[in-house]
């Protein structure tokens, strides 16, 4: 069977022009002489089972969105334990993915990126059987996080999340927590709780370099004196500047709560699982479509 290159998108998603870019590339590739086919459904998980299904026959996989876009592609690749070549057309509201890659954010030149065929593997979290792309986050922020509309989100970007964070400062606490592997033990009061897989969040640089692990920092109360401290990271971005703050790095860790209060996740953006969770380093799992200055 010919294999084919496969558009992977949420109509929904982002400004909504996602389907418009979808049957512009379409048009592209098919003038090449590929085969391509759409992929896109009512949600998420539909998604993912729909991906899973076909992955054996895609030579490609062109994502047309931002982290959640591409989380959903990458939480089939991991489920699977395989995966296939990715080009992404960045159309998020952040699009950290693409920043910390320097995959350019207008869809023209993100589509040259693709045809030029430069690969580069790409290391990603995996948290309970779903990739990490760029970040998840637990704590009282997380949870403000989760309250945002998508129509706020599209319509304030991301100071929505700051605004949300200052308004219920006094209504959101710490969580008892122990971070764990087989190698070391972690108790932790955490108001706010970052790992993240690149050195972007927010569509800013927060560390000076990345490295192959995944990076853990937590803002471990929150107080009224603290709140330049993180009015800091909402306008910046700039976590590991701070003095209230805890930081490392690891490959793998065990996250769960001590107190007995259900904490959930974010993961890229979107609702992930509550805690426990089990988080993993996986390197160099996927191979993107890279601008040729980002290839090694």
């Amino acid at each position: 069977m010919r294999q084919k290159y496969m558009l992977f998108f949420n109509p929904r998603a982002g400004n909504g022009r996602a389907q418009q870019i979808a049957d512009d590339i379409q048009g592209k590739l098919r003038l090449k002489g590929q085969k391509v086919e759409q992929l896109s459904a009512g949600s998420r998980e539909e998604a993912i089972k729909k991906l899973l299904i076909e992955l054996p026959q895609i030579r490609g996989l062109i994502c047309i969105g931002g982290d959640g876009t591409l989380n959903a592609a990458l939480t089939a690749f991991v489920r699977a334990g395989k995966s296939v070549p990715v080009g992404l057309i960045p159309n998020g509201t952040v699009n950290n993915f693409a920043q910390k890659w320097g995959i350019p954010l207008n869809t023209d030149k993100a589509f040259e990126v693709i045809l030029d065929k430069n690969l580069q593997s790409v290391g990603i979290g995996k948290c309970n059987g779903q990739a990490i792309v760029s970040s998840l986050a637990f704590g009282s922020l997380a949870n403000i996080s989760n309250d945002v509309r998508q129509s706020e989100k599209k319509k304030y970007g991301l100071a929505i999340y700051g605004w949300n964070a200052v308004k219920n400062l006094r209504r959101n606490h710490s969580y008892e927590t122990e971070f764990y592997n087989d190698l070391f033990s972690l108790p932790a009061k955490v108001w706010f709780c970052l790992v993240t897989t690149t050195n972007f969040i927010g569509g800013r640089q927060y560390l000076g370099t990345g490295s192959s692990a995944l990076h853990v920092t937590m803002l471990n109360n929150m107080k009224v004196s603290k709140l330049l401290n993180y009015g800091y990271f909402a306008l910046t971005g700039n976590l590991r500047r701070s003095t209230t703050l805890t930081s490392f790095d690891l490959k793998k860790v065990i996250i769960k709560t001590t107190d007995g209060k259900a904490a959930g996740t974010r993961i890229d953006g979107d609702p992930g699982p509550n805690l426990p969770v089990r988080i993993e380093w996986v390197p160099k799992f996927v191979p993107f479509f890279m601008p040729a200055e980002k290839v090694l």
